[in-house]
């Protein structure tokens, strides 16, 4: 079977297919730019988005060895075993307690000591204790530095015997 088209027919069917498919083409790209700045000029009314969450940044903890002291009693000996960790602010606090952790646990068992069995028998009461202690662990270990941030004082023990 011999082909009846001539070759210049053929030719132009062959271009013409590929001006309309490089045309369609080009038209759907144009109505796609078209549409996305279309969107981009009136969908303004969308509401601005949320501010992020604040980060909170991870607690540091600084724990200390148990505590056990004699408490001042009238009805014979009694003690008080304890431990406890300071929540402390940044890592600075946290480095200077390291260093001068003998005096800390010094300033605590002055204090632990000085109480009474029936003070330490009450929430009120352990509630005191533990802001006297943040109080003393917070001041300046020598002259010259800063003042350590303790933000709370917890109890992982607590044991009147």
């Amino acid at each position: 079977m011999a082909n009846t088209l001539s070759p210049s027919q053929t030719g132009g069917n062959s271009k013409r297919g590929r001006l309309l498919l490089i045309g369609g083409g080009v038209l759907v790209a144009a109505l796609g730019v078209g549409g996305f700045v279309l969107g981009s000029v009136f969908g303004g009314n969308h509401a601005p988005a949320a501010p992020a969450a604040p980060v909170v940044p991870p607690p540091i903890f600084v724990p200390l060895d148990a505590f056990t002291v004699n408490l001042k009693s009238e009805d014979g000996d009694r003690f008080l075993h304890t431990g406890l960790s300071l929540k402390v602010a940044d890592g600075e606090t946290q480095a200077r307690l390291a260093q001068y952790q003998p005096e800390a646990r010094s300033r605590i068992l002055l204090i632990l000591s000085a109480r009474q069995p029936g003070d330490l028998a009450t929430v009120e009461g352990k509630r005191k204790l533990a802001q006297d202690i943040q109080q003393a662990v917070s001041q300046p270990f020598a002259t010259g530095l800063p003042p350590q941030k303790i933000l709370d004082v917890l109890f992982t023990s607590f044991v009147v015997q």
